[in-house]
């Protein structure tokens, strides 16, 4: 390990984000520069960290952060473990070339202090999420990730989509944050601290001293879930993901592959892991959090596949594959074992890199073509090969094609899942994976195949500049390798997982999947043998159509209910309660005092008369009151 590693990977991002206005001042390319080298820096820093961890080694390093009135201090640490390092590497690795990408891409916007500010703020905040020891600092990472997306997505805030969407990823993240926020405050309040590794000590002395697990234990567990679920994305608070593709091509990529919506999958992969691990807690004890994160997570894999058949925008389809790629991670490590975990573990690293891949490879088309329309697309293969090719290979890993990385462990999920007994969820997963096959090869025939859709295309159609193709080629390379089974085993022994392994019906399942999955594809957009018109015809298949082009509805009915809703609700509480109730009293209150100042008021008539009369009457009375005193008579 590099010296302080553990303490530069994210410091060096958070702080060094704030010199990079500085570093702009003295020209456009310094403050590039300095915002990539801030990236690999960080990402050097991270993987030093692998040898110390590996073979599933803990290092726990804290220092005295906050004193207590009452004595002691609240500390600050920084957990050190396989799966800390690894979400560490991905933040920062997928980080550095996402940044070295931007170069390119965002060379001609304005505003890039602003934005390499944000995305080198983003990726250490998302690495001290991963890296803290406490729950705290967890907490203040999660928040980090939740604003720098917010100020991403709507980075072109002159666009009235671009801040709908910012302000709709941040209003549905948050209610998933006051969730965490919630169980964290439970969690102390009842086992009185935050440290991770102390909460799981005091879990398991209480669990054996009453021989279950504590209720409140079990609903700060579903809270934290319920965090999760705003942070990746998950039914039913789904809807901000495939409007936050309003921002920057690249945001898009750190969001999906590296950042954001990992932060949920690993907060459900570290607490099933330390804070009540499944080797300590059987998922009968833990029966409720595991069905609930199982039956959200294959439900979402089902539900989003089948948006992403029908959408158009070259990156809302990758969105929607990315909603049901962070449920496959979820319904995997729902299962509660050692391969459950693991197959979702193995699906976060295989998914960086070609999630990240497809993200940058649609960037490097949108440079070119100026639209996010695939239907004004097509043709693109013969003008940007390097676009193709890794785009290419970046669509086999994410339909599970061997020896591709998405193969092997989507795999393992499905393998956890039939050695599980969960044959439902096995059955909605293996249909979201057929579904996958056919959204993914629907993406690249309309992007790459055929011939372009505007003739005034040909002209100025070509191939990305190195700087953005560099990082595909590289994301490419990790994609095709990042799955085959040294790399597989390597990854086991990094872990210190050990005995477990693919079930051989599995590959059953897989292959079932890939035929279907295929020749359904290769009908529609390979061959071209069936138009695709053919799968909306008829009045219930272009019913169906219609229903998942406007996404089930849902975001009309949270308008109507959430947003309309409130809206009248505000209307009839201003109408009803502040005007007649409220501003009421306020008029009665006001009316009273004018009503007692008027009464005094006449009373002062002016008149000097009338005046000393008053003065003689008053003196008189008290003259009266004192005589009477004096004699006795009162």
């Amino acid at each position: 390990m590099l010296p302080f590693a553990e303490w530069a990977s994210w410091l060096i991002p958070i702080v060094g984000s704030v010199l990079v206005p500085l570093f702009f001042r003295a020209g456009k390319r310094v403050g590039e520069v300095y915002s990539v080298i801030l990236g690999f820096a960080a990402a050097s820093f991270s993987i030093s960290m692998i040898p110390d961890v590996w073979g599933g080694n803990t290092i726990d390093r804290s220092v005295s952060w906050i004193p207590l009135p009452t004595g002691g201090s609240v500390d600050f640490g920084l957990l050190l473990d396989p799966l800390s390092v690894m979400m560490a590497c991905i933040a920062t690795g997928i980080g550095s070339l996402i940044l070295l990408y931007s170069v390119g891409y965002m060379a001609h916007e304005s505003g890039l202090p602003r934005y390499y500010f944000f995305m080198t703020f983003f990726i250490g905040g998302m690495t001290l999420l991963v890296l803290s020891d406490n729950l705290l600092g967890l907490y203040i990472g999660w928040e980090i990730v939740g604003v720098c997306s917010y100020a991403l997505i709507s980075f072109y805030y002159n666009r009235h989509e671009a801040r709908l969407a910012g302000i709709k990823a941040f209003i549905t993240t948050r209610i998933g944050d006051v969730m965490l926020l919630t169980a964290i405050l439970l969690l102390y309040s009842n086992f009185g601290t935050l440290n991770i590794l102390g909460l799981r000590s005091t879990i398991e002395e209480a669990a054996k001293m009453c021989g279950k697990v504590y209720p409140v234990l079990m609903l700060a567990l579903l809270l934290a879930f319920g965090g999760a679920m705003g942070k990746s994305a998950q039914f039913p608070l789904h809807v901000w993901l495939p409007d936050a593709m309003e921002g920057p091509t690249p945001v898009s990529a750190l969001i999906h592959a590296a950042t954001m919506v990992k932060a949920g999958v690993y907060l459900v992969a570290r607490f099933s892991m330390t804070l009540v691990p499944f080797e300590h807690f059987s998922p009968q004890q833990l029966s409720d959090w595991y069905a609930t994160v199982i039956t959200i997570g294959a439900f979402t894999a089902i539900f989003a596949a089948t948006m992403g058949l029908v959408m158009n925008d070259i990156k809302r389809v990758i969105a929607y594959s990315t909603i049901s790629q962070l449920a496959l991670m979820f319904t995997s490590l729902g299962v509660g074992s050692a391969s459950g975990w693991f197959g979702g573990v193995f699906h976060v690293l295989s998914h960086s890199a070609f999630k990240a891949l497809l993200f940058l490879a649609a960037g490097s088309v949108i440079h070119v073509v100026a639209t996010n329309n695939m239907d004004e697309m097509g043709g693109l293969r013969r003008y940007m090969p390097v676009t193709f090719y890794t785009s290419l290979i970046g669509v086999l890993s994410l339909s599970g094609i061997p020896p591709f990385s998405g193969f092997f462990s989507k795999d393992f999920i499905l393998s956890s899942l039939l050695e599980s007994g969960n044959y439902l969820a096995l059955m909605l997963i293996s249909l979201a994976s057929v579904l996958t096959v056919i959204y993914s090869f629907r993406w690249i025939s309309m992007v790459f195949l055929g011939e372009p859709k505007k003739l005034e295309m040909h002209g100025h159609i070509h191939e990305s500049p190195l700087v953005m193709t560099a990082p595909l080629m590289v994301l490419a390379g990790l994609s095709a390798v990042a799955g085959l089974p040294p790399v597989e085993e390597a990854l086991l022994e990094f872990m210190g997982i050990h005995h477990v392994s693919i079930s051989p019906l599995t590959y059953v399942f897989s292959g079932v999947i890939l035929a279907v999955g295929l020749g359904v594809s290769y009908l529609f957009f390979i061959a071209r043998r069936i138009p695709t018109e053919a799968a909306r015809s008829g009045p219930i298949l272009s019913g169906i159509h219609r229903l998942l082009v406007n996404r089930y509805y849902i975001d009309r009915l949270y308008e109507a209910v959430f947003v309309d809703g409130l809206q009248s609700l505000a209307r009839f509480v201003r109408r009803h309660v502040e005007e007649r109730v409220i501003d009421g009293l306020n008029y009665a209150v006001a009316s009273a005092f004018v009503k007692f100042v008027e009464f005094f008021r006449g009373l002062q008539t002016g008149s000097s008369n009338i005046n000393i009369s008053g003065v003689a009457i008053g003196i008189a009375i008290l003259m009266t009151i004192l005589i009477g005193k004096l004699f006795g008579l009162f």
